[in-house]
């Protein structure tokens, strides 16, 4: 007799998926009704906004948040967790400080090199607000992952990430600027300080030793690891600006646009690096390599065999989202979103990866490919720029700077647990994926020819969902590796 009994990891790992798939579907709905509402011009200095914030953030940050999550969770003395929450809040509160500083007396200068227009003085004062208020949720978020608090950081990121968002957006999108939904949403992160501030309290013994200490690991981890950061928020930050430069805040926008399509797709598997790092930090504290090489093994398995099908099947449907999404204004950010989509999956592969790498490696493995990968897409953007690629050779760049990214990281990873590539199945697994594409582009033109647009989109709930499910069912019989440590840690006998 069997039954279904998740494990502590599984469970905490669904739920956070969950929380992070509610954060996904609002984003969708934040993202449209900001598009509609605002208009083209608007929405791109608001996504120039948001991009100029996505890069200062972490050069303030000095990657706390991953810092918080591994030694939080190593640390199993309850004072010293506290201490560690503390130190994070002064050292980023001065460093906040001074930049804040910084950027108001050099603001009209910083302001024209954004936006390429001093009009937009406000927005970039709207946006130094919201940096401040952002740094505060990712030191109470990472310390709740870290204290492995997992409901407590789940309803506080559905509530910040996920409600005040899509409310904001509703009620201001069209009556409002895009200043006003900066500083709304900014604002709206300050929710976190009912949760921080008893934890705070709670902490005992607080001396300048642990202080000092505390100090000392926090950003020995985490300064080697900020230049990453920094790179990664550069790898989305160089399009829209560069668009902005050589074209316009329209064709910012639609460049981010075009990028939402990772925004959308990391939400659902973020959870997992925010799940697993502390407890992959723990089980290397312990000693358990060979446990943590097969389940590591698994995982490069499991990126291959969905990213590769996620990855197809978006690249199909792009234009029918887009027009259903954001209406037929948008459309000339469907080419650009097609050449991105084809570095899903090995993007998504990052994105899972690099908390694997940053729990077992203290060396700062992730920054120096991030800067390979930044480097690398800033040459071919530029260059495919003068030669008059425009937006198309912008997408080109970095599409080209994501898949060297996840390249570079699985790499690593294959060569120090020395991973083979036998159970990926890989001609196996190409091949389904491409009679499945080829079913789906003969049922989706039979279907446009009588039932338009709209009527594509609804039979495509159907037929995706069939076609996901043929395939799952494929994998499954196949034995894939992933599919089985799945089923070990759900069934119970």
């Amino acid at each position: 007799m069997y039954k279904i009994k998740l494990s502590p990891f599984l469970r905490d790992l669904l739920t956070t998926s969950l929380t992070s798939f509610a954060v996904t579907i609002s984003l969708i709905f934040v993202t449209g009704l900001l598009a509609k509402g605002l208009g083209p011009e608007e929405f791109g200095a608001y996504s120039l906004a948001r991009r100029f914030i996505a890069n200062v953030a972490p050069l303030i940050l000095l990657s706390m948040g991953v810092s918080l999550r591994r030694y939080v969770a190593m640390c199993g003395q309850k004072s010293m967790q506290g201490t560690y929450i503390i130190t994070s809040l002064v050292a980023i509160g001065c460093i906040l400080f001074v930049f804040t500083g910084v950027s108001l007396i050099a603001g009209k200068q910083l302001c024209y090199i954004i936006f390429q227009d001093n009009a937009y003085l406000g927005l970039y004062y709207a946006s130094l607000l919201f940096i401040g208020c952002y740094c505060l949720w990712v030191i109470t978020s990472s310390s709740l992952f870290g204290m492995q608090k997992i409901k407590r950081v789940n309803l506080l990121q559905f509530i910040i990430g996920a409600v005040l968002p899509l409310s904001i957006a509703y009620l201001f999108a069209e009556t409002k600027t895009a200043i006003d939904i900066i500083i709304f949403i900014g604002v709206s992160h300050l929710i976190c300080l009912f949760v921080l501030i008893p934890e705070i309290m709670k902490t005992r013994g607080l001396s300048f030793r642990n202080i000092k200490k505390s100090f000392v690991t926090l950003f020995k981890y985490g300064i080697p690891r900020t230049p990453g950061d920094f790179a990664f928020a550069g790898l989305f930050s160089i399009g829209p600006f560069l668009a902005a430069h050589f074209g316009s805040l329209k064709d910012a926008g639609f460049f981010v646009i075009g990028q939402y399509v990772f925004r959308v797709m990391e939400a659902g598997i973020t959870a997992f690096g925010q799940v697993a790092l502390p407890k992959i930090a723990q089980l290397l504290s312990l000693g358990n390599d060979g446990y943590l090489k097969t389940n590591i093994e698994n995982l490069m398995i499991m990126i291959f065999q969905l990213g590769l099908f996620v990855t197809i099947h978006t690249f199909l449907w792009v234009g029918e989202i887009v027009y259903i999404w954001l209406g037929s204004d948008y459309l000339e950010a469907v080419p650009i979103m097609k050449i991105l989509i084809l570095s899903v999956a090995p993007y998504l592969g990052y994105v899972m990866l690099r908390s694997v790498v940053d729990a077992i490696e203290v060396r700062a493995i992730n920054t120096l490919n991030l800067f390979i990968s930044l480097g690398f897409s800033v040459v071919i953007s530029i260059g495919l720029q003068y030669y008059g690629l425009g937006m198309i050779g912008l997408a080109i760049g970095s599409s080209c700077g994501f898949a060297l990214l996840g390249g570079l990281t699985a790499s690593y990873l294959v060569r120090r647990y020395k991973i083979s590539f036998k159970n990926f199945f890989i001609l196996k697994i190409v091949l389904i994926n491409i009679l499945l594409a080829l079913g789906v582009i003969l049922f989706k033109e039979y279907l446009f020819c009588f039932l338009g647009r709209y009527g594509v989109m609804i039979s495509w709930l159907f037929l995706e969902g069939f076609v996901v499910c043929l395939y799952l069912y494929y994998l499954y019989k196949n034995e894939a590796a992933w599919m089985l440590g799945i089923k070990r840690r759900m069934v119970r006998g």
